[in-house]
């Protein structure tokens, strides 16, 4: 499994709406199956833009760009970061195209 790095928004629209909790529950599993974040990053993101499509999650360098995210999500989204499956699809395509393009060209910058 290569690197991932996985932000969870934590703007205001996707915080009222729980995702705090949701990048808690991340946070605790993955701190349990990979305590040194040698495959998996977990993080907080300020905001993706796509606030009236939260609670966002973006994975990344695999470029899948989650939106209206629900606790009852998460297992699927595991298994999708373990390696196990392909992503959730019903999760993605959500947000407007620029939003997800504009995301991955700051991520795949090097600065």
């Amino acid at each position: 499994m290569n690197n991932k790095l996985v932000y969870v928004c934590d703007g205001g629209d996707c915080n009222e709406k729980g995702s705090g909790n949701l990048f808690t529950k991340l946070k605790v599993h993955f701190d349990e199956v990979d305590p040194h974040e040698k495959r998996i990053k977990i993080r907080r993101y300020p905001c993706f833009g796509g606030c009236e499509q939260g609670i966002n999650i973006t994975i990344w360098p695999d470029k899948v760009f989650y939106s209206l995210v629900k606790e009852s999500d998460l297992p699927d989204i595991i298994t999708h970061l373990e390696g196990e499956s392909a992503p959730v699809t019903r999760l993605t395509g959500k947000v407007r195209p620029d939003v997800e393009e504009f995301l991955w060209q700051m991520l795949d910058s090097p600065y």
